[in-house]
Protein backbone atom coordinates (compact mmCIF):
# COMPACT_ATOMS: atom_id res chain seq x y z
CA UNK A 1 0.00 0.00 0.00
CA UNK A 2 2.79 2.64 0.73
CA UNK A 3 3.94 1.74 -3.13
CA UNK A 4 0.64 2.70 -4.30
CA UNK A 5 0.95 5.89 -2.37
CA UNK A 6 4.33 7.11 -3.70
CA UNK A 7 3.44 6.42 -6.91
CA UNK A 8 0.68 8.34 -6.57
CA UNK A 9 2.28 11.20 -4.96
CA UNK A 10 4.74 10.97 -7.97
CA UNK A 11 1.41 10.89 -10.67
CA UNK A 12 0.54 14.08 -9.01
CA UNK A 13 3.42 16.31 -8.62
CA UNK A 14 3.92 15.29 -12.45
CA UNK A 15 0.27 15.95 -13.12
CA UNK A 16 0.81 19.67 -10.90
CA UNK A 17 4.17 20.50 -13.02
CA UNK A 18 2.88 19.71 -16.38
CA UNK A 19 -0.21 21.89 -15.39
CA UNK A 20 1.65 24.71 -14.32
CA UNK A 21 3.80 24.59 -16.95
CA UNK A 22 0.72 24.62 -19.11
CA UNK A 23 -0.52 28.03 -17.63
CA UNK A 24 2.96 29.62 -18.27
CA UNK A 25 3.00 28.73 -21.73
CA UNK A 26 -0.85 29.41 -22.22
CA UNK A 27 -0.53 32.97 -19.95
CA UNK A 28 3.08 34.05 -22.68
CA UNK A 29 0.82 33.14 -25.44
CA UNK A 30 -2.00 35.61 -24.54
CA UNK A 31 0.59 38.25 -23.96
CA UNK A 32 1.89 38.32 -27.39
CA UNK A 33 -1.32 38.07 -28.65
CA UNK A 34 -1.64 41.61 -27.40
CA UNK A 35 1.24 43.18 -28.07
CA UNK A 36 1.48 45.63 -30.93
CA UNK A 37 3.78 44.24 -34.19
CA UNK A 38 5.82 47.12 -34.38
CA UNK A 39 5.81 47.27 -38.90
CA UNK A 40 2.02 48.86 -37.69
CA UNK A 41 3.99 51.63 -36.88
CA UNK A 42 6.07 54.08 -38.71
CA UNK A 43 9.41 55.15 -36.78
CA UNK A 44 12.80 56.43 -37.77
CA UNK A 45 15.33 53.00 -38.02
CA UNK A 46 17.78 55.29 -37.91
CA UNK A 47 20.01 57.91 -35.94
CA UNK A 48 18.71 60.93 -37.75
CA UNK A 49 15.31 62.18 -39.27
CA UNK A 50 13.70 62.96 -42.10
CA UNK A 51 12.20 65.81 -43.53
CA UNK A 52 10.68 65.78 -47.01
CA UNK A 53 9.85 68.96 -48.66
CA UNK A 54 8.78 70.00 -52.23
CA UNK A 55 10.64 68.38 -54.95
CA UNK A 56 13.34 67.06 -52.44
CA UNK A 57 13.46 64.06 -49.85
CA UNK A 58 16.20 64.17 -46.81
CA UNK A 59 17.03 61.62 -45.13
CA UNK A 60 18.34 60.60 -41.94
CA UNK A 61 19.42 63.82 -40.94
CA UNK A 62 22.12 64.45 -38.20
CA UNK A 63 24.44 66.65 -37.08
CA UNK A 64 28.21 65.07 -36.29
CA UNK A 65 30.54 67.04 -34.32
CA UNK A 66 33.11 66.32 -32.01
CA UNK A 67 32.33 68.55 -29.21
CA UNK A 68 30.49 71.83 -28.38
CA UNK A 69 31.52 74.61 -30.84
CA UNK A 70 33.17 72.31 -33.17
CA UNK A 71 32.76 72.41 -36.87
CA UNK A 72 29.94 70.29 -37.85
CA UNK A 73 29.32 67.97 -40.58
CA UNK A 74 25.64 67.50 -41.54
CA UNK A 75 25.39 63.59 -42.48
CA UNK A 76 22.25 62.33 -44.40
CA UNK A 77 20.94 61.78 -48.04
CA UNK A 78 19.09 64.28 -50.17
CA UNK A 79 17.08 62.67 -52.88
CA UNK A 80 16.23 64.82 -56.21
CA UNK A 81 12.75 64.33 -57.31
CA UNK A 82 13.04 67.28 -59.42
CA UNK A 83 13.82 67.60 -62.91
CA UNK A 84 16.58 70.41 -62.13
CA UNK A 85 19.30 71.13 -59.60
CA UNK A 86 18.85 71.73 -56.29
CA UNK A 87 20.94 74.49 -54.21
CA UNK A 88 20.25 73.45 -50.91
CA UNK A 89 21.41 75.10 -48.09
CA UNK A 90 21.49 74.35 -43.99
CA UNK A 91 21.79 76.47 -41.29
CA UNK A 92 21.98 75.45 -37.48
CA UNK A 93 20.62 78.06 -34.74
CA UNK A 94 23.39 79.70 -32.62
CA UNK A 95 25.79 78.70 -35.74
CA UNK A 96 27.31 82.07 -37.20
CA UNK A 97 27.84 80.12 -41.22
CA UNK A 98 25.26 78.16 -43.21
CA UNK A 99 26.42 75.60 -45.75
CA UNK A 100 25.29 75.10 -49.07
CA UNK A 101 25.18 71.54 -51.40
CA UNK A 102 23.84 70.93 -54.77
CA UNK A 103 22.01 68.14 -55.49
CA UNK A 104 21.70 66.95 -59.13
CA UNK A 105 18.44 66.62 -60.81
CA UNK A 106 16.60 63.46 -60.22
CA UNK A 107 19.29 61.83 -58.23
CA UNK A 108 20.17 61.17 -54.43
CA UNK A 109 23.66 62.72 -52.88
CA UNK A 110 25.20 61.42 -49.50
CA UNK A 111 25.58 64.46 -47.57
CA UNK A 112 29.06 63.87 -45.67
CA UNK A 113 31.20 61.19 -46.17
CA UNK A 114 35.42 60.67 -45.79
CA UNK A 115 36.34 63.13 -48.57
CA UNK A 116 33.79 66.10 -48.52
CA UNK A 117 31.02 67.12 -46.49
CA UNK A 118 28.63 69.78 -45.42
CA UNK A 119 30.53 71.73 -42.99
CA UNK A 120 29.23 74.01 -40.24
CA UNK A 121 31.53 75.89 -37.70
CA UNK A 122 30.28 76.45 -34.53
CA UNK A 123 27.98 73.98 -33.35
CA UNK A 124 26.25 74.96 -30.28
CA UNK A 125 25.45 71.81 -28.74
CA UNK A 126 27.73 68.72 -27.50
CA UNK A 127 26.67 65.84 -28.80
CA UNK A 128 24.01 64.21 -27.21
CA UNK A 129 21.61 67.06 -27.71
CA UNK A 130 19.61 68.48 -30.39
CA UNK A 131 19.59 71.63 -32.64
CA UNK A 132 17.48 73.28 -34.67
CA UNK A 133 18.79 72.82 -38.45
CA UNK A 134 16.84 75.03 -40.66
CA UNK A 135 16.82 73.57 -44.87
CA UNK A 136 16.04 76.31 -47.24
CA UNK A 137 15.36 75.51 -51.28
CA UNK A 138 14.54 78.22 -53.24
CA UNK A 139 11.29 76.18 -54.30
CA UNK A 140 10.25 74.95 -50.55
CA UNK A 141 11.49 78.15 -48.89
CA UNK A 142 12.42 77.75 -45.23
CA UNK A 143 11.53 74.38 -42.86
CA UNK A 144 12.64 73.61 -39.88
CA UNK A 145 13.66 70.33 -38.79
CA UNK A 146 15.28 68.82 -35.07
CA UNK A 147 18.28 67.03 -35.35
CA UNK A 148 20.06 64.99 -33.10
CA UNK A 149 23.51 65.84 -32.58
CA UNK A 150 26.01 62.79 -32.89
CA UNK A 151 29.94 62.73 -31.55
CA UNK A 152 32.39 61.54 -34.18
CA UNK A 153 33.05 58.28 -32.86
CA UNK A 154 32.25 54.68 -33.96
CA UNK A 155 31.16 54.45 -37.37
CA UNK A 156 30.88 58.02 -37.12
CA UNK A 157 35.12 58.26 -36.41
CA UNK A 158 36.25 58.81 -40.13
CA UNK A 159 33.53 61.77 -40.35
CA UNK A 160 35.89 65.06 -39.55
CA UNK A 161 35.53 68.51 -41.02
CA UNK A 162 38.44 69.45 -43.10
CA UNK A 163 38.91 72.98 -41.35
CA UNK A 164 39.70 71.02 -37.90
Amino acid sequence: MAILGRVTNRAASVLRASALAGIVLLASGCASAFSPVQTDYDYEAADGVRLSIVGLDLRDLAVVVPAKGGTGLVIGQAVNRSTSAVDVTFAVAGAPTPATVAVPASSGKTLSDATNGVEIPGIPQAPGATVQLTVTTDEAGANIVTVPVLPNTGYYSHLTAASS
